[in-house]
C-alpha cells in the first residue's frame, strides 16, 4: 500500500465515535484512491462520513481501524507530534468557517504572511503578494476581514492554505457559506490552480452542483463509498459558462462502487426509483450482456 501513482490510499477505513452512552460508527470500511493531481470531490450528505474522512486524511483525527496512506506516508505509523508536522508540510486546509481560517484584525497580507513566518520563510512579503495575485486578490491585500466579502474571504484562506507549498489542498464545504455565483468562481480557481500546478485537490461538500466543476465525484453514504461519477466529457477543462453551473443538464455517468470486501451501497436515487427500502431480496440474473439485477417478486 504505497503506490507512488496515488495520493491518497485508504484501506478497509472505520471510525468509531464514543461516549459514556452512545456509539457511532462515522466510517465502516471505506476504501478510496485519489491519484496524484487530482481534482477530487467527495460529496454527501450531513453525517455521511465526509468530514471525518477530510480530517483523517488531514492528519487531525486517527481511524479506530483499517489504513490510510497520503503522499506515501503511512499516517498509521506517525506519533501525535509527527502527524503535526505531516499536516504542516504536506496539507493546505480550508475550512467553512472563516473564523477557523482568518486573523479578523489583520489586514489580506498580515494573514497570509503568519504561516510564512511560522515557517520562517525568507522573503515573506514578496511570497504573500504572490499567493494573494494567484488568487486575484492584489487590489485588496490592505483590507481586513470585516472590509472581504465572503468569497474573498476565502479566497485569501485558499492562499492561506498554499502558503506552506503542500502536496494536496484540502477545503471542506468551501461554497458552504457563499452565494451561487460566489461559488462558481471559488471552484473555477481551484480547478485553475489544479490544472497549473498540478496540485491534488479533494473538496468535501453536499453540494450537487459542486460535482459540475471536477471530473470525479465520490459519493459517500452511511461511512461507506455508495458511487463515483465521471465526467462525460472529461476532455473540458471546467466549466464554460455559469449557465453550466446551474443547469440541470446531465454532465457525469454514475457507478455503483463495489468494495473489496463485496459490499455495495446502492445510491438513494437508485433504490427510490428500484422502490426498494433496504431487507428486500434482489434477483440476480445473468443473460448475454451480463449480470442483471433486479427486485425478487414472490410467485
Amino acid at each position: 500500500m504505497d503506490n507512488p501513482q496515488y495520493m491518497i490510499e485508504c484501506d478497509n477505513l472505520v471510525k468509531i465515535y464514543k461516549t459514556k452512552d452512545i456509539e457511532v460508527v462515522a466510517l465502516q470500511g471505506l476504501d478510496l484512491l485519489v491519484e496524484r493531481g487530482e481534482f477530487t470531490a467527495i460529496i454527501g450528505k450531513s453525517g455521511s462520513g465526509k468530514s471525518t474522512l477530510l480530517n483523517i486524511i488531514a492528519g487531525l483525527d486517527r481511524p479506530s481501524a483499517g489504513k490510510v496512506s497520503v503522499a506515501g506516508k503511512d499516517l498509521l505509523k506517525f506519533t501525535d507530534h509527527q502527524l503535526k508536522e505531516y499536516n504542516r508540510a504536506t496539507i493546505g486546509f480550508v475550512w467553512q468557517n472563516n473564523a477557523r481560517n482568518l486573523i479578523p484584525y489583520l489586514t489580506a497580507l498580515q494573514n497570509v504572511m503568519v504561516p510564512l513566518m511560522i515557517t520562517k520563510k525568507k522573503e515573506r512579503k514578496k511570497r504573500a503578494l504572490e499567493l494573494l495575485a494567484m488568487v486575484g486578490l492584489t487590489e485588496r491585500r490592505k483590507s481586513r476581514l470585516g472590509e472581504l466579502s465572503g468569497g474573498e474571504q476565502q479566497r485569501v484562506a485558499i492562499a492561506i492554505a498554499l502558503a506552506n507549498e503542500p502536496d494536496m489542498l484540502l477545503a471542506d464545504e468551501p461554497t458552504g457559506s457563499v452565494d451561487t455565483k460566489t461559488a462558481y468562481m471559488l471552484l473555477e480557481l481551484l480547478e485553475r490552480l489544479n490544472r497549473e500546478l498540478g496540485l491534488t485537490i479533494v473538496v468535501v461538500t453536499h453540494d450537487e452542483k459542486v460535482s459540475k466543476m471536477v471530473k470525479r465525484v465520490v459519493a459517500i453514504n452511511d461511512g461507506m463509498i455508495g458511487s463515483e461519477r465521471f465526467k462525460i466529457d472529461d476532455s473540458e477543462e471546467g466549466l464554460q459558462s455559469m449557465e453550466a453551473f446551474i443547469g440541470d443538464e446531465k454532465t457525469h455517468d454514475e457507478y455503483v462502487i463495489l468494495d473489496r470486501k463485496g459490499r455495495m451501497r446502492l445510491p438513494d436515487e437508485m433504490l427510490a426509483h428500484m422502490d426498494l427500502r433496504g431487507g428486500e431480496k434482489l434477483l440476480v440474473h445473468e443473460s448475454e450482456d451480463g449480470f442483471i439485477i433486479k427486485p425478487y417478486v414472490e410467485k
